[in-house]
Order: structure tokens, then C-alpha cells, then sequence
């Protein structure tokens, strides 16, 4: 019987210089906008091309209905309202040492061919896994922010979703509700039904399509477990990415981390805006190895990234509010 031998892999994998610009960039800064959980299972609105800001307009109308006659009257019901999504610059820059990121290229090989796709370079790899790294990161940014690199999440302006950050972060204006300091399977339940007794304070947002509880993923374990308890006859198995409510989703949100917090509203009130496809987005591999005898390659990405609400007053939040 032959001895089984294994494939000797040469490590020394060659890393050109490769800077992408504009279009050429997009497939990896895309990749890192769209990797954040909100904006890749469509639970926000994502608006491309923005260069710097966009203005979202929301026109009000309330009791447009009168009694008909000659000539009618103005009634004045209608109002414009605007907000702003301003954009942040975002930069990536990483150093990947290219011998201990090969064997993980080399598995991937494996899966792509099963899955029938043509692998990719060991460049083009390195590029994608930062950007899938970068999308995870952006989502926390998205709802907790940072002071000096994101200043205005949805719930936080600082990394923190405390009260001060839900004051000052996009949902400020939300209803807000008074929940518990900690929430247990025991109580999560009863949260949630704290935060849409004040949903009905604003039942027009019951209305919108989507509409339903974003929660952190600790709370969805919590959420999940309390309602096996009360299935236990009949059993209980839903999917992560369908659990329901009061016949309103249940959205497990990343970004919203171990926080004891609960949002209710509609995807289409979350805006994102991206300056993807204005070609000031840039993507680039720089093989440092070759000028200081190190293993590495450098990756960086430059895009923006800036987040609000559409409507300040759609929602509801639920917090332990001193």
C-alpha cells in the first residue's frame, strides 16, 4: 500500500501592487458596506451615490378630506419636513501576513469548487475577507457609533448605547418607553410589551411594511427561549430570521450588541447612505514584504458611510431611562 502524501503548498505567494479606484473598487467596498447584518437582510433603506450629504424629504398630510362645494378651501395640511444623512470618510488598513492567511485561502478553494464557483486569487481573497470584517464592524458603528469616527448611530454617539447615547443618537426623537435595567427569558416578554403599548401612541407605524422589534441578539436569545416555554406542549422552532411578535417581526440586530434596549419601527425609516458608485471609493493591496523583509501585505479601503432616520418621530424605544 502507497504511503499517502501530502500537497506541499508554496507559501511564498506573490501580492502585486493593486490599487482600485472608483468602479474597480466597488465589488470590495460594497462588500464591506452591504456586510453590515441592518443593510444586508434589508432592514434598513440604502441610498448609493451620495456625495457628502443627502436630504431625505417626508411631506405630511393630515385631514386633506372636506365637504364639497364651488369652491373649496385650502385646507393647509401638508407639511415638508427634511433630514440629513451626512456621510463619514472610513478608512481600512490592515497588515495580513500572507503565510498565515494561505492555508485559510487554500480551504476556501475547496468550498468555491464544491459550490461550483471559480476560486479567486489569493489577492482578490485578501481583499474580500477584510471587507467581510469591515462589514461586521460598520454594523456596530451603525447603531452604537464612535465619537471620532462615526458620531451619529441610531442609538448611541459614542460606542455606548446607554441613555446618554440614545439622546443623542438618530432615534432621539423616538417615543421612548421605561423597560427593565437587565432583561432576562424570565421578563423580555413584558418588555416588548412595554415598548409596543407605546407603539400605539403612533399607530401609524403599525401600518408600514416591515414594522417590527430590533433587538440585540442576547435579548432574541432570551425572546426565543421565552416563547419555547410557552409552546412546550406543542413545540416551538422558528428561524432565526422569521421569529414573530404580536404578528410583527423580530429583527436580532448585531449592531444593538448585549445593550438592553429595544427599537420598534419600519425598515424603510432606517437610512443608510453610502458614497458608493460616485468613484471617490478606493480599494488597495500593497506588498509591504517586498521593501521590508516582513510576510505582509497591507489592505486599505476608503469609502463614507452615514446613517439617520427619515421620520424623527416613527418609533419607539425601549430603555431602563432614569
Amino acid at each position: 500500500m502507497n504511503p499517502v502524501k501530502s500537497k506541499k503548498y508554496d507559501f511564498d505567494i506573490t501580492v502585486t501592487d493593486n490599487t482600485y479606484a472608483g468602479e474597480l473598487a466597488l465589488p470590495y467596498v460594497t462588500a464591506a458596506v452591504t456586510g453590515a447584518e441592518t443593510i444586508t437582510n434589508n432592514r434598513c433603506r440604502l441610498i448609493e451615490g451620495v456625495v457628502h450629504k443627502a436630504v431625505i424629504s417626508n411631506l405630511g398630510l393630515t385631514d386633506v378630506i372636506q365637504a364639497a362645494d364651488c369652491a373649496g378651501t385650502d385646507g393647509a395640511n401638508t407639511s415638508l419636513t427634511e433630514q440629513i444623512v451626512t456621510l463619514n470618510d472610513l478608512m481600512v488598513k490592515e497588515t495580513i501576513c500572507r503565510k498565515t492567511m494561505f492555508p485559510t485561502f487554500i480551504a476556501a478553494q475547496g468550498r468555491m469548487r464544491r459550490d461550483g464557483n471559480i476560486p479567486p486569487d489569493f489577492a482578490q481573497f485578501l481583499l474580500s475577507s477584510v471587507s467581510e470584517k469591515a462589514g461586521q464592524n460598520l454594523e456596530t458603528l451603525l447603531w452604537a457609533g464612535v465619537a471620532t469616527t462615526f458620531p451619529f448611530g441610531l442609538l448611541s454617539n459614542d460606542g455606548v448605547i446607554d441613555e446618554a447615547g440614545i439622546n443623542a443618537g438618530a432615534m432621539q426623537d423616538f417615543g421612548q418607553v421605561q423597560t427593565a435595567a437587565t432583561f432576562t427569558a424570565a421578563n423580555i416578554l413584558g418588555e416588548m410589551d412595554k415598548v409596543f403599548a407605546g407603539v400605539a401612541a403612533t399607530p401609524g407605524i403599525m401600518l408600514k411594511p416591515g414594522a417590527g422589534f430590533y433587538i440585540g441578539y442576547e435579548a432574541y436569545a432570551f425572546f426565543q427561549q421565552a416563547q419555547a416555554a410557552q409552546n412546550t406542549g406543542a413545540g416551538y422552532n422558528q428561524d432565526l430570521s422569521g421569529a414573530s411578535y404580536l404578528g410583527y417581526p423580530v429583527y436580532p440586530t448585531a449592531g444593538i450588541g448585549t445593550a438592553d434596549a429595544i427599537a420598534f419601527t419600519y425598515p424603510d425609516n432606517i437610512v443608510v447612505g453610502t458614497n458608493a458608485y460616485t468613484g471617490n471609493e478606493a480599494a488597495a493591496l500593497i506588498p509591504v514584504y517586498q521593501y521590508d523583509g516582513s510576510d505582509n501585505v497591507k489592505a486599505t479601503m476608503n469609502f463614507a458611510v452615514g446613517v439617520n432616520v427619515a421620520v424623527p418621530t416613527d418609533g419607539v424605544v425601549g430603555f431602563a431611562f432614569a
